[in-house]
């Protein structure tokens, strides 16, 4: 298949630090090219694929995802458009959009059949976005996890395909040190804050590594999470791969007590391919990707979760690695996207008469009733 797989331009593909949707279209795409697909990925130039690789803007726009609603809006639609008008001339058999509203905006006026992939969660905003989308079968949509599905009912679902990791990359180590660790983004719904709570009150060796740039995580890290740091509960720093790597096989466990419903949480599987059990609340997909008692505990409370940690030393750090070879892997989220494009391209739907009239000025569209959201009707207005 000739496949367009589009991003984001925030972050280089791969990612040289945070970037999750980054690292796994990464994987994607080289898997894609494995397989005898013609792929071209649509980045920034800074990116590095087995896949052809086109861009419109040379290097990482992060810090306009970052500033004001006009610098982001300004990259974000310029770049998806471009995209979008390039993949229409070009001709391909499918589009994969892994960016947000402007990209699936994008997607919903050209004639090339579209797969999407939802990564982030459901709130109030995106509700009445994606809204627009129900009844609607020329995008089809894939998330990463059943629970996104199951929390809004009604698109032209192609099925759930989780996010995967190269399991080769990671260290798979057994003896574990006497430690715990977090990994990730300092806000109030990763909840770090929470960790140095349990590790303070427990008097146990915590090490918390992620990036405090903005002014929003600086906020953040200086009043929950400083007032905790010790001699045993120390911060690293935004670290290096390699590091991270080090810093999750080593530990006895991966601690994530997330406060909102994780659509994914990528850092869960990096841990448990390094044979690192997780230890996280019942909220999102965590039940999804953690089994509980097996590969790690998944609590309801803090007391629960601090309960836990003593149970850690029981679970099989093979178990963890099993976890992920079998159900999180590179391979199986290659097949899983493979068979949604086909799906997709089989289910392309036939409205000429639109395709015909997005190619010309002038075109207007008839509302299904004078105060709903604007779905086309299906045909032109008469107007």
């Amino acid at each position: 298949m000739k496949i367009a797989i589009v991003v984001p331009p925030w972050v280089r593909v791969p990612p040289e630090g945070y970037g999750g949707i980054e690292l796994v279209v990464g994987l994607l795409a080289d898997g894609l090219v494995k397989k005898g697909h013609e792929v071209t990925l649509y980045t920034v130039g800074s990116s590095r694929s087995k896949a052809g690789v086109k861009f419109f803007f040379e290097h990482p726009m992060f810090q306009a995802s970052c500033g004001d609603v006009s610098s982001f809006l300004n990259v974000a639609v310029t770049h998806s458009l471009w995209a979008y008008m390039d993949i229409e001339r070009e001709g391909y058999d499918v589009v994969h959009d892994n960016t947000w509203k402007e990209g699936l905006a994008c997607a919903r006026f050209i004639s090339t059949p579209v797969v999407h992939t939802i990564h982030g969660n459901f709130n109030w905003e995106n509700r009445k976005f994606y809204g627009m989308f129900v009844g609607d079968g020329h995008v089809g949509f894939v998330t990463v996890s059943r629970f996104l599905m199951e929390s809004f009912p009604g698109l032209n679902y192609l099925g759930v395909v989780y996010n995967a990791v190269d399991v080769s990359r990671y260290p798979f180590r057994e003896e574990k040190e006497d430690y715990y660790v977090y990994v990730g983004r300092f806000n109030e719904e990763k909840a770090p804050h929470i960790a140095c709570k349990v590790a303070s009150e427990l008097g146990v060796k915590l090490y918390l590594a992620g990036k405090v740039r903005e002014e929003r995580e600086k906020e953040y890290f200086n009043a929950h999470v400083k007032p905790y740091l010790n001699d045993n509960i120390k911060y690293l720093g935004e670290v290096s791969e390699e590091e991270k790597l080090r810093l999750l096989s080593h530990a006895k466990a991966y601690l994530f007590p997330i406060q909102w419903d994780e659509p994914f949480g990528i850092t869960m599987i990096e841990a448990l391919a390094c044979g690192t059990p997780v230890v996280t609340f019942r909220r999102g997909s965590a039940p999804e990707v953690v089994e509980h008692c097996r590969t790690g505990f998944v609590v309801d409370t803090v007391e629960e979760f601090a309960a836990v940690l003593s149970e850690v030393e029981a679970i099989n750090p093979r178990k963890c690695r099993e976890r992920v070879e079998e159900t999180f892997s590179v391979e199986r989220m290659v097949d899983g996207y493979e068979k949604a494009y086909r799906e997709m391209a089989r289910k392309r739907v036939a409205e000429p008469w639109l395709n015909h009239r997005l190619r010309t000025t002038g075109g207007s569209w008839k509302r299904k009733d004078s105060t709903g959201p604007g779905f086309l009707t299906g045909k032109p207005s008469s107007r």
